[in-house]
């Protein structure tokens, strides 16, 4: 069978197998057998011109602070959970209120609607139970910061997968009315799945172009694009922004030709540099934010260049990054290289985003994918999708993360996005069925959760709490989370 569902398989059991055969990790990447085996795509721009200040490698510096005490202070009652429900028939935000011992309750009698629409796992629901890792369909799925709030918690976008739109809401002091901002929902490119706010009242769409289901087209190229945000929530197209991605890479387990099916932008600290992780095409693609909401390219990093000896199945077959966090204290960039379960260590130039990698360094879960990082920059907290599991690192050294404690879920689905509540007393996980390890067509299954852990403020370490069902129609998958 050519296509993803047959390549999931393999890359997961791929990741399993390399747990027992994990060799010492290379912190000199840059050695002959990587440059060796570098794989070239005739799609990729070898010859673009970067301003030589782009190229410059800064070492490890200190960031400016974000402003996120401003979101637990001052904008709101601290105790409020938004949760994307990515319903395909029409997409809503669950607003939950977590109380003292960590439980949650519903705040409201129905979702808030956004407008849009989500999109609806086909694959997943049709699959038969034929082995854990049957007929994943990997790409629709893999995304971050599809629904994000801003920083004064005034601001919540949402990104409606299966309409090809976004949303935007004025939130109110309280944090239970969500008003639209004129205009919304905002049409996009095809399926949008991450949107981050950037500098000069800028916000960035990355569009996946990866509809649900097989077998996946060819030719379909994944995009961003930008606006402008005025101060009602209103989005202006800003002209000529979009930026399309190359298509993936032949010979490397997925469809020659197809979308990269990209996972994440984000932004940096200043809001003046975006990070793309460009999931199948192999890159993490950094470009700076012009004063007219433009984005210009600084030089992209490709995974592939790690070679063998730092990614044993990745530097093979499957040079793909998923996902990332920022540090909150220096420039650095951690990266999910999920098939090998490692963490890629980067840092960067904060005025170009030009990526130097560091290490990388081991997970004990499998496939690793989304981040948090706590404020105070002492630890950062991953999701290991497969091994239904998170694990804790400690960052006292941000270039060399250890990790300190793992924990496993119980619940049928895996956990995806994370986000603390504005304290940073709570981590809070969106749950929903990636694998085929419980069914999501089975209507007495319940596969969409929110689980909770509360966050040791001394050690950093995580107690389990237990998970809130959603209790979404079979077949949808839950989506995104922010607090405030």
């Amino acid at each position: 069978m050519k296509g993803r569902v047959f390549a999931s398989f393999i890359m997961v059991m791929m990741a399993m197998l390399m747990l027992s055969i994990r060799p010492a990790d290379n912190p000199q990447a840059q050695n002959h057998k990587a440059k060796n085996n570098v794989k070239s795509n005739p799609q990729i721009d070898e010859s673009a011109q970067f301003d030589p200040a782009d190229l410059e490698d800064v070492g490890i510096v200190d960031i400016p602070a974000r402003s996120r005490a401003i979101k637990s202070k001052a904008a709101g009652p601290g105790n409020i959970v938004y949760v994307g429900d990515n319903i395909s028939t029409g997409a809503g935000v669950r607003i939950l209120r977590s109380n003292a011992d960590g439980s949650l309750t519903d705040m409201l009698s129905a979702p808030v609607p956004t407008g849009g629409k989500g999109a609806f796992d086909v694959v997943g629901f049709n699959r038969r139970p034929t082995g854990i890792f049957a007929a994943v369909d990997l790409g629709p799925y893999e995304e971050d910061k599809d629904l994000i709030l801003s920083e004064d918690g005034t601001k919540l976008l949402v990104c409606n997968q299966g309409s090809n739109d976004l949303s935007v809401f004025n939130v109110s002091a309280d944090g239970l009315t969500l008003t639209p901002a004129p205009g919304s929902p905002f049409k996009t490119g095809i399926s949008p799945v991450s949107v981050t706010l950037a500098a000069f009242d800028t916000v960035v769409v990355l569009n996946k172009n990866d509809l649900p289901g097989n077998p996946k087209p060819v030719g379909a190229q994944a995009s961003m694009q930008t606006y402008k945000m005025a101060a009602n929530g209103s989005l202006t197209p800003v002209s000529n922004s979009e930026v399309k991605l190359p298509t993936a890479v032949c010979g490397e387990g997925i469809v020659c030709g197809q979308t990269s099916s990209p996972s994440q932008v984000q932004a940096t600290a200043d809001g003046k540099v975006v990070f793309v992780a460009d999931f199948m095409g192999g890159f993490l693609r950094p470009y700076k934010v012009q004063t007219d909401g433009t984005l210009k390219a600084s030089p992209p990093f490709n995974i592939r260049s790690l070679g063998e000896a730092n990614l044993p199945v990745n530097g093979k077959t499957f040079p793909f990054p998923l996902n990332f966090g920022l540090s909150v204290t220096k420039n650095i960039l951690y990266c999910g290289l999920p098939f090998d379960n490692k963490v890629g260590v980067f840092s960067y130039n904060p005025k170009s985003g030009k990526l130097k990698f560091i290490k990388t360094v081991p997970n004990s879960g499998l496939t690793v994918c989304w981040f948090y990082m706590k404020e105070d920059g002492k630890y950062m907290y991953t999701t290991n999708q497969v091994s239904n599991s998170v694990s804790t690192y400690d960052l006292a050294d941000p270039a060399n993360p250890v990790e300190i404690q793992l924990v496993k879920f119980s619940e049928c689905g895996e956990p995806a996005q994370v986000e603390a509540s504005p304290d940073e007393s709570l981590l809070f996980f969106v749950i929903a069925a990636a694998t085929n390890r419980c069914p999501q067509n089975d209507p007495n299954v319940e596969t969409n959760y929110v689980h909770g852990l509360r966050i040791d403020p001394n050690n950093g370490k995580l107690t389990d709490l237990p998970p809130f069902p959603l209790g979404l129609p079979i077949g949808e998958r839950a989506q995104g989370i922010a607090t405030r």
